[in-house]
């Protein structure tokens, strides 16, 4: 089986969010089930000042009335082959997305990804797209390739990461793309990448079965659930998983101790003491929550704003919370800390370095988001004895067992409602579990490092639908 991963960002090369981590994982599985799985992405400013790839070869692509340069360079990481599509006018520029002609960057490199292929002799059967940034593949392969000998076999999957982010732009595009005129095309008088993407690749899948039910509703669909509804039997959900070899608390060389399943209380006590020492908070025993997070409305932390001063008031838990995003919450974040700097501290900004550490030295992981496709944080937390509260949606809710009392089974806690009032009591419920069930606490987070969420199971289900395919 030949897979090619296409996709706009991935680890360790270029990264801005979770897709970037699938990307890293998702091939190394695959190619332990006997798959030679290879990646192209764009070979960005950042990528290219590391000098990390080796040049290929080139060719050229048309875009309106131009010729295209397409260079190809490569580059080897865990034993995977990454592909990067060289073009000075597109990629050489500081950051990733963002930019006013980002539908003609995409639309390029879309194009690119099949005459690469030419470049470095390579015919895959399947082609894996991944969010709005390939979601023209498939159709191109259909519309302009059609006759080519070369890729008439090829198969296309198209994975949804976030379906907020659909790749829309106007249809004078199309003068630019060199693409014949399609239904699958058009939404709302505009040019849609995700569309496009849905329509004409040969699966679906997003990244959790919550996901997969929710963003068939109004409420989560962004007006593509009734165009996802036209594809319901060809449309999967498979659960991300994460690297856990990377996420690893026994061998980690950013946390403070490495510890395991076995010295879990010792371990996670150390590097608690550390975090706190670190964050210049006091290291009496009390529940800490921890929180690294793009400070977004997707993420929930609006329902933080109303609630904060209440807990923190009202009880002995403490807060280290890290993310940039809107300046609204930046602000917030900022307040709280000048307000309570013996109980709360943030970090604006990101560092894998003090993530990692706020992974393995917090109790309880903030996660309240309005949605989540899948998530990672709750499954990196999990892995380092960190207990999610989360609300139940996405990933979220497939993931993390929410903690019975009665019985003891969980592993962390969760809710709803998105409200900030039921947010508040769960939180309650945490901290009050904490400070008086000592013994069940152990248990809990006993019961999160022992869950397998690593890609295994999730690659056999890839594997499985691409031999459908093929």
């Amino acid at each position: 089986m030949k897979v090619l991963i296409c996709a706009s960002e991935g680890a360790p090369y270029a990264k801005t969010g979770g897709l970037a981590d699938v990307i890293g994982a998702l091939p190394k599985a695959l190619k332990e089930n006997g798959c030679d799985v290879r990646v192209i992405m764009p070979y960005y400013k950042k990528i290219k000042e590391k000098n990390i790839a080796y040049y290929q070869g080139y060719t050229y692509i048309r875009m309106g009335s131009n010729m295209e340069y397409v260079g190809v360079f490569h580059a080897i990481h865990d034993d995977i082959d990454y592909y990067f599509v060289d073009n000075e006018r597109f990629f050489n520029r500081d950051g990733f997305y963002g930019f006013d002609d980002d539908g003609e960057r995409f639309g390029y490199f879309d194009f690119a990804v099949i005459e690469a292929l030419r470049v470095v002799n390579f015919v895959p059967d399947i082609i894996h797209c991944n969010d709005w940034q390939t979601g023209l593949i498939p159709y191109i392969l259909k519309s302009t390739y059609y006759n080519d000998q070369t890729f008439k076999n090829v198969k296309t999957v198209y994975s949804i990461h976030n379906i907020q982010y659909q790749g829309i732009f106007p249809m004078n595009m199309m003068s630019i793309l060199n693409i014949p005129y399609s239904n699958s095309l058009e939404f709302g008088g505009c040019i849609n990448f995700m569309k496009t993407g849905i329509l004409e690749s040969n699966l679906v899948t997003t990244v959790s079965p919550t996901y997969k039910d929710e963003v068939l509703t109004d409420q989560y669909g962004y007006n593509l659930n009734n165009v996802l509804g036209l594809r319901y039997f060809d449309f999967y959900g498979i659960l991300n998983g994460i690297d856990v070899n990377k996420y690893n608390p026994e061998t980690d060389k950013h946390i403070y101790q490495n510890y395991g399943i076995k010295n879990r209380t010792s371990g996670k006590k150390a590097n608690k003491l550390a975090l706190l020492k670190e964050f210049d908070l006091s290291t009496e025993d009390a529940p800490l929550f921890g929180l690294v997070s793009r400070l977004v409305d997707q993420k929930g932390i609006d329902l933080l704003m109303p609630i904060m001063d209440d807990v923190i008031q009202n009880s002995n838990a403490k807060f280290i919370l890290m993310g940039s995003g809107d300046a609204r919450y930046e602000d917030f974040f900022r307040s709280l800390e000048s307000r309570y700097p013996d109980r709360f501290k943030c970090y604006i900004g990101y560092s894998d370095s003090i993530a990692q550490k706020i992974y393995a030295g917090s109790d309880i992981f903030l996660m309240p988001s309005k949605f989540e496709p899948c998530g990672l944080g709750q499954l990196i937390a999990m892995r380092y004895g960190t207990l999610p509260l989360a609300r139940e949606t996405g990933g979220l809710k497939d993931t993390v067992i929410p903690y019975n009392m009665y019985t003891g089974e969980g592993t962390g806690f969760t809710f709803t409602n998105f409200n900030p009032y039921d947010l508040k009591e769960v939180m309650y419920f945490a901290i009050g579990t904490y400070n008086n069930d000592k013994s069940g606490w152990k248990k809990l987070v006993k019961q999160a490092m022992e869950q397998d969420y690593s890609w295994k199971a999730s690659a056999l289900v890839y594997m499985n639908l691409f031999n459908k395919l093929v």
